[in-house]
């Protein structure tokens, strides 16, 4: 499936596009320049773009670089055409990348005339959070174990429904960061299999956090994956009512399923 992307943040595709691909998303990069000059073509002369989007990603500030100043009654004018640009259909699951507070940037979306159904991602971001956003802004994929494929995933006694971000342990909802949603997706959609250390930093960190690789760990911070894989078992301990919280053991008695490091490699949840 292909995703265009619109930003002049050359770090996003560089970080990114290997990882969206092992998830069926081809990331497609248009620079700023060359989508202005798309816009400004006369019509009848637009050039064909590439094969038709299934969903754009693109920066606020390029498809609505000011917001408008209130009118004199203090109510916001009335919002111009769409910016989408042309050769885009309508309709696109679109996300909006941004660096200010989401409330500022709603009413600049507003005032933008942008479609209601676009969803705000705050950079820097992780790849995990944008295929949420993308899923939240209407963005399906077919059956399957991709993280655009609808229906809730579970294993032993854990269900989470990636559409709505609900997770429950033996009927009880758990309380998740962000982070943790992302990092219990990635572990069931693999579940029983290996998730190396740097595989959750790409899916769960952000961009401009440095990857670790599985013998060193990252000099920004060491132990960020393990912190995080720490918070997300402690978590799941809570909602079991049984084993004894250890972040450094290889293992942790939780009941039905077992979030399990293995030394060096990564870490495997597992249903007993």
């Amino acid at each position: 499936m292909l995703i265009l992307l619109r930003t002049a943040d050359a770090r996003i595709a560089a970080h990114m596009t290997a990882t969206l691909a092992e998830a069926g998303l081809r990331l497609v990069v248009e620079l700023p320049y060359v989508a202005d000059a798309r816009m400004q073509a006369p019509e009848g002369t637009m050039p064909a773009l590439h094969p038709e989007p299934g969903a754009l990603v693109a920066d606020l500030d390029l498809l609505a670089p000011s917001c408008p100043s209130d009118g004199a009654d203090g109510n916001t004018p009335p919002a111009p055409p769409s910016c989408i640009p042309p050769g885009i259909p309508s309709g696109i699951p679109l996300v909006l990348l941004h660096t200010a507070t989401a409330r500022q940037e709603s009413r600049r979306v507003r005032a933008a005339g942008l479609p209601a159904s676009a969803r705000l991602l705050r950079a820097p971001f992780a790849a995990g959070a944008l295929v949420t956003a993308l899923r939240a802004a209407g963005l399906t994929a077919p059956p399957g174990r991709g993280p655009l494929a609808a229906g809730v995933l579970a294993l032993g006694d854990i269900v989470f429904d990636p559409v709505s971000g609900r997770a429950t342990r033996d009927f009880r909802p758990l309380s998740l960061h962000p982070q943790e949603r992302l990092l219990l997706e990635l572990l069931l959609r693999r579940a029983g299999s290996v998730v190396h250390r740097a595989d959750i930093a790409r899916w769960c960190l952000d961009y401009a956090a440095p990857i670790p690789d599985n013998s060193a760990p990252a000099p920004h911070s060491p132990h960020a994956v393990d912190v995080l894989v720490s918070r997300l078992r402690r978590t799941l301990e809570r909602a079991a009512g049984s084993g004894v919280p250890n972040s450094h053991g290889p293992s942790v008695p939780t009941g039905g399923t077992r979030l399990r490091t293995v030394r060096g490699v990564g870490y495997r949840l597992e249903a007993d």
